[in-house]
């Protein structure tokens, strides 16, 4: 005896909408799982990589400051070698002025020149000449000045010029 009209189909436990739904839901779940992966892979690779920035960091860090270092180093060279090359333009123009300062009847025959004094070895006709000519501009630029005369054979006068001028720090 039968019951039904229509032969009977087999059921299945899942039907082909549910099917599509879970591989669709499956597929999503894998591909969430790829992507969590994929951004715990380049999380840690940024981590590796800021390590190494920090690491090259210190290491020009050190380097700054190796150049700083040498920058300094320079800018003092620098400024010593200003203030030779200013010393020596004084000196320069010193020297010129001395020269200048030294009448025609002497003749010098060596000056030596320290920072704080001149000593001028020379000859002069008579010792009034030397006196007015150049003992009394020396007098004025020099806090001390000193001249002793030795006679020549020729008459005239061999002069050693002692001149100093005296420290300010040492008075203070």
């Amino acid at each position: 005896m039968r019951y039904s009209f229509i032969k009977p189909r087999k059921k299945y436990l899942f039907s082909m909408f549910t099917k599509l739904w879970l591989i669709f839901i499956s597929f999503v779940v894998i591909a969430l799982n790829l992507f969590n992966f994929f951004i715990i892979y380049k999380n840690s690779d940024y981590k590796n990589s800021a390590k190494e920035l920090d690491a090259n960091r210190a290491v020009l860090e050190k380097e700054i400051e190796k150049v700083n270092g040498q920058i300094g180093f320079i800018l003092r060279q620098k400024a010593l070698a200003e203030e030779i090359y200013a010393n020596n333009i004084v000196l320069k123009d010193s020297i010129k002025n001395l020269f200048d300062l030294v009448p025609d009847q002497i003749t010098l025959s060596r000056v030596i020149m320290k920072k704080n004094s001149l000593v001028i070895y020379g000859t002069t006709p008579t010792k009034d000449t030397f006196n007015f000519l150049l003992a009394a501009p020396l007098k004025s630029i020099f806090h001390k000045s000193n001249t002793v005369f030795y006679l020549t054979k020729g008459g005239w006068y061999n002069f050693v010029s002692t001149n100093e001028v005296i420290d300010n720090e040492v008075l203070e």
